[in-house]
C-alpha cells in the first residue's frame, strides 16, 4: 500500500481543494488524452456518414417533423432528439463528429470536477480522466440513435460541475436546469446521487447547522425532488404510449433482486473495511476510499439497467459480442476509472502504475479492434446493397440470413428495418415473408470466404449470396 502523505487520512479544507477558474484544467494530460482518445474512438471519423442499427428506422429519409413524431410515443421529453433532428438534415457526419468532440469535452469537465475532491492526488486525477475517456464501453455511440444519450451525458457532467463550482443562486439555478435536461436519459435519475453527495459534502458545515434553516437546506431539498419532479412532468406532459409501457416497466423477482443486491456487495465490503480501519485509528490508504467510490459508482451506473431488465438477463454486462447493448454501460466509465486508479495505488510496485497501464493498453486495443469492426460494417452495408442489386429480376427473395457477423460491430445482427433500407437502396422489393409463405421463392444466406484481417486490409469483404430454393428448404425442414 502507498504510504505517501496524499494516501494517508488527513483533514483537508474545502478551500484547499477548489481550484481557481483559470487553474481548473491545469495539469490536464493533453497529449496522452488526445493520442489515446483518438486511437480509441477516431475510427468513427473514418466513415462518418454511415447509418447503423435503429438509425434506419428513425432517421433515414425522415424530415425534422417525422423524427419528432416517431419518438413521441417513447415517453421522450420535448427537448429529446431536437439536436440530432437538426444535425441529420445537415449531414450524418456532423452528428458523428459532434459525438467524438462531446465525449472528450465531458472528460475535461470531469477533470475540473475532480479538482474539487480531496480523495485523489493530482497524478491520480490525471490517470482517472485518461481511463474515463477510453474505457471500452458504449461503442453504440457510433449510432445516431444514441446521440440523445451523448448529449444527456454531457449535460449531466456540466450540471454537476456548475453545481459544485459556483455558490451563487444563479449558478445553482443553472445547474438544476442543466441536470433536469439531462434526465431525458432516465438512468441519470439515479446517477444524480453523485452530484447530490458532492454538493452536500462541500456544504456540510451549513447543512449540519440545524438551529436555523438556511439557503443550503432549501437547495439540498430541491436537488432531492428534481428526479421526482421530472417523473411527474413526464406522466403529465409526455407520457408513454401503451405499446411502450412494458418496455419501461419494472419487474422485481428473486433472481433479479439478488443480482441488483450483488452489484453493491464489493462497494459495501471495501467501504466497510475502510471505515473499520479509520475507527480503529489504524493506517489506511486513501486509495482504498478511491477504490470504494469507484465500485459504488459502477454499481449505481448499472443499477437502473438491471432494475428495468435491460441487463438482468445477461450473466455479465461486459460481453465481447455485445450487439448494441453497450449503450446500457453509458455511465460506467467513471466507476471503472476510479476503481482502476484506486487499485493501481494499492498495488503499486516500485512506483509503477501497473494496473492503470494495463487498463489503458487493454482499453485501447479493444477499442481499436471493435472500431475496425464498425469500419468494416460500414463497407459491408455498401457492398451488400450492390449485392442486392445483382438479385434484381433474378431471384424472388423469401428470406435473408447473415452469416458474416464477424464484419459487424460487436458482432451485432441486422434488424429487419436495416435490411429494408439496404433493399430499398438496391431498388428491389423488401417483402421477405419466409419460405412457408412463399414456397416459389428462394432463401438467401449472406456468406464470405474472406478472413477478417484480409477484409480489413483490402476493404473487400468478398460477400456473396448462397441461394437455396424454398422447395429444398421446406423439404429439408420436413
Amino acid at each position: 500500500m502507498s504510504s505517501t502523505p496524499n494516501s494517508a487520512v488527513e483533514a483537508e479544507s474545502v478551500a484547499s481543494n477548489v481550484a481557481k477558474p483559470e487553474r481548473m484544467l491545469a495539469g490536464f494530460p493533453w497529449v496522452s488524452a488526445i493520442v489515446l482518445y483518438t486511437l480509441s474512438w477516431g475510427w468513427s471519423l473514418l466513415r462518418p456518414n454511415t447509418l447503423y442499427w435503429d438509425d434506419w428506422s428513425t432517421f433515414w429519409q425522415k424530415d425534422f417533423g417525422e423524427i419528432l413524431s416517431i419518438v413521441k410515443p417513447y415517453g421522450a421529453p420535448p427537448w429529446s432528439k431536437l439536436i440530432e433532428s437538426v444535425l441529420i438534415q445537415l449531414g450524418v457526419w456532423i452528428a458523428t463528429t459532434s459525438t467524438f468532440v462531446i465525449f472528450f469535452a465531458t472528460g475535461l469537465i470531469l477533470y475540473a470536477i475532480l479538482q474539487m475532491l480531496p480523495i485523489e492526488s493530482q497524478n491520480q486525477k490525471r490517470l482517472t480522466v485518461l481511463v474515463f475517456l477510453i474505457a471500452p464501453v458504449n461503442h453504440a455511440r457510433v449510432s445516431l440513435i444514441v446521440f440523445d444519450y451523448t448529449t444527456s451525458y454531457f449535460l449531466f457532467y456540466l450540471g454537476w460541475f456548475v453545481l459544485v463550482r459556483y455558490r451563487s443562486v444563479k449558478g445553482f439555478v443553472l445547474a438544476c436546469v442543466t441536470l433536469f435536461l439531462s434526465f431525458k436519459t432516465h438512468s441519470l435519475l439515479f446517477f444524480v446521487l453523485l452530484p447530490f453527495l458532492h454538493f452536500a459534502w462541500l456544504n456540510k458545515t451549513e447543512l449540519c447547522d440545524f438551529k436555523k434553516l438556511n439557503r443550503r437546506h432549501l437547495q439540498i431539498v430541491l436537488i432531492v425532488i428534481m428526479p421526482l419532479a421530472y417523473l411527474i412532468a413526464r406522466s403529465l406532459f409526455w407520457p408513454l404510449a401503451d405499446v411502450w409501457k412494458n418496455y419501461h416497466r419494472i419487474y422485481l423477482y428473486g433472481n433479479r433482486i439478488i443480482r441488483m443486491t450483488a452489484l453493491f456487495v464489493p462497494f459495501l465490503l471495501c467501504s466497510g473495511w475502510y471505515v473499520l480501519r479509520v475507527r480503529l485509528k489504524e493506517f489506511v490508504s486513501r486509495s482504498l476510499l478511491v477504490l470504494a467510490c469507484g465500485l459504488g459508482c459502477v454499481a449505481l451506473a448499472l443499477f437502473p439497467y438491471y432494475l428495468s431488465g435491460n441487463l438482468a438477463e445477461f450473466r455479465t454486462p461486459f460481453e465481447f459480442r455485445d450487439d448494441w447493448r453497450s449503450r446500457h454501460l453509458l455511465l460506467v466509465p467513471l466507476g471503472v476509472a476510479l476503481s482502476a486508479v484506486g487499485l493501481n495505488e494499492l498495488l503499486k510496485w516500485r512506483g509503477k502504475n501497473i494496473v492503470v497501464s494495463a487498463v489503458l493498453v487493454i482499453s485501447v486495443a479493444l477499442n481499436m479492434f471493435w472500431g475496425s469492426q464498425y469500419f468494416l460494417q460500414s463497407h459491408k452495408q455498401e457492398q451488400l446493397v450492390e449485392l442486392f442489386k445483382t438479385t434484381k429480376d433474378k431471384v424472388e427473395i423469401a428470406s435473408v440470413e447473415d452469416q458474416t457477423m464477424r464484419f459487424n460491430g460487436r458482432e451485432s445482427t441486422f434488424r429487419s428495418y436495416e435490411l429494408d433500407g439496404f433493399m430499398k437502396l438496391a431498388d428491389i422489393p423488401t417483402d421477405r415473408p419466409g419460405c412457408e409463405a412463399l414456397p416459389s421463392g428462394s432463401a438467401l444466406t449472406l456468406k464470405s470466404d474472406t478472413s477478417y484481417l484480409q477484409a480489413l486490409v483490402t476493404r473487400d469483404l468478398g460477400l456473396y449470396f448462397e441461394v437455396k430454393p424454398c422447395s429444398e428448404v421446406l423439404a429439408q425442414n420436413n
